[in-house]
């Protein structure tokens, strides 16, 4: 059966169009890369309007600016940063060094141990899952007829662009995330519950996540009980969903457990170690200027615009008359797994959004990397641009404008590490310019598609660029 599956698969057109594009992009990322490792490139383009940073060899804590600065050459030494240097640990010595890391889940560190992936590729291993995951989304969720091949194609190719999707080139376990979620997506679509089932179990070991996508399943699914007051199904639909992510948590606890003899062990290193506590904040911060343009991208972009959708939708589904239908994710309607899974998304998102926001002090500082960087956002981007297209220019300018005016003025009475608007800020004006490509689209002719895509394609990939030679670096938390 999977080998017919296979051969199916890449008897597809599309999807060996779709599979040319990832390699590519890699590959033009990785040149890009390169050719800023060129004393004569970058001090001629890149170094004119920005800097690199440097760790301080005697004091570590301490970063500084260099603007005559190459990118680094990466070695196993500079790949291992920050959350990549822990996972790393875990996947050679378990959870025996340091109780603080009993907050980074086991799924990545257990593959990357029996991948036995070097620290220099398991980036590249990375990207070719998040890679695969995109491709087998937008076929799921990006089959739309009355859309051409070329324009999917070019959605295609920038949802590989984003400047956030730089976590996918480093030794994190989002890769895994997504397409653990991905590949449960796909249980559904064929009705093959055991997959969905172990793809559940897998994806909520991946990440500390049980808690939003328990709360997601509970919430949509109770909105749809209120329509349709089957108790019995409600409780069969939700306990269905809710079993693998129980199982999941219970092994990650139960590993903890059986190592440190707790198995409170996850929220004793998540309170001890990592500060996180509830409170109102009386200010809103972040840790670096680069996160924090991607973080305004994402409140006003897409947690707004996802916020009023949601009531949007279900105000409009509860004027209706009540009705004795009961959908179900698990009858292969896929018209309805997609519009299920749409809703949690948005539901994963507020989720995201309500953690950060109460239990950082304030500190937006992770709000893009945990939206964008999920398979939740790509169902949202996919199932979402049919509908962007059929908004009038009039209107979508208009909201467009007040968005952008509210988003720059968070900018100017936000403490910041620099007086003004620069090129370190260009995470959000990156994003914002891939969201005016993705509308305008619709209006365009080949030619000038491909002229603008060019253009858009290489910005991303210079940003991406930048943006890892700083992890690279050891100057910014990617967290």
């Amino acid at each position: 059966m999977m080998k017919q599956l296979f051969l199916k698969l890449f008897s597809n057109h599309e999807l060996i169009i779709k599979i040319t594009i990832v390699i590519s992009l890699f590959l033009s990322t990785f040149f890009v890369f390169k050719l800023f490792q060129k004393p004569a490139i970058i001090d001629s383009t890149l170094n004119k309007i920005s800097h690199s940073y440097v760790r301080d060899a005697v004091n570590k804590n301490y970063v500084w600016k260099k603007t005559d600065q190459t990118f680094y050459y990466r070695d196993e030494k500079n790949t291992l940063r920050w959350d990549g240097k822990i996972y790393y640990d875990i996947s050679k010595n378990y959870y025996n060094n340091g109780d603080w890391k009993y907050c980074f889940f086991p799924l990545f560190p257990l593959v990357w141990k029996l991948s036995h992936i070097s620290a220099i590729y398991i980036g590249l291993f990375n990207y070719l899952l998040f890679g695969f995951s995109v491709i087998l989304l937008s076929m799921l969720f990006f089959n739309i007829t009355e859309i051409s091949l070329i324009e999917k194609l070019y959605v295609f190719s920038i949802s590989l662009l984003l400047p956030p999707i730089v976590i996918y080139y480093l030794p994190y376990a989002e890769a895994l995330f997504m397409i653990t979620f991905v590949l449960a997506i796909f249980g559904l679509m064929k009705k093959k519950y055991w997959l969905f089932f172990i793809s559940i179990l897998l994806f909520t070991m991946s990440r500390p996540i049980f808690t939003i996508i328990g709360l997601s399943f509970i919430i949509i699914d109770s909105l749809y009980f209120i329509k349709h007051k089957n108790a019995k199904y409600f409780i069969k639909e939700l306990l269905l969903k809710l079993l693998p992510v129980i199982i999941g948590t219970f092994i990650v606890f139960y590993m903890f457990f059986l190592n440190s003899g707790s198995f409170n062990k996850y929220f004793e290193s998540h309170h001890k170690y990592w500060n996180i506590t509830f409170s109102i904040p009386h200010k809103i911060s972040d840790w670096s200027i680069e996160s924090f343009g991607m973080n305004v991208f994402t409140i006003f972009f897409i947690l707004l615009p996802a916020s009023i959708i949601f009531f949007l939708n279900f105000f409009k589904t509860y004027k209706k008359s009540e009705t004795t239908e009961i959908p179900s994710i698990f009858n292969g309607d896929k018209i309805f797994i997609k519009e299920y899974l749409y809703h949690i998304s948005l539901m994963y998102f507020f989720g995201v959004f309500a953690f950060i926001f109460f239990y950082q002090g304030g500190s937006l500082n992770g709000l893009h990397r945990y939206i964008l960087d999920s398979p939740f956002f790509y169902i949202f981007l996919f199932y979402s641009y049919q509908k962007l297209r059929k908004v009038k220019a009039i209107l979508f300018f208009s909201i467009i404008s007040c968005l952008l005016i509210a988003a720059l003025i968070l900018f100017a009475n936000s403490p910041k590490l620099e007086p003004s608007l620069d090129f370190n800020d260009s995470g959000f004006f990156t994003l914002f310019l891939d969201l005016i490509f993705l509308y305008s689209l619709k209006y365009m002719n080949n030619l000038v598609k491909f002229i603008s895509f060019g253009i858009v394609a290489l910005y991303n990939i210079i940003w991406i660029t930048y943006l890892y030679n700083i992890y690279l670096c050891d100057g910014w938390i990617f967290t």
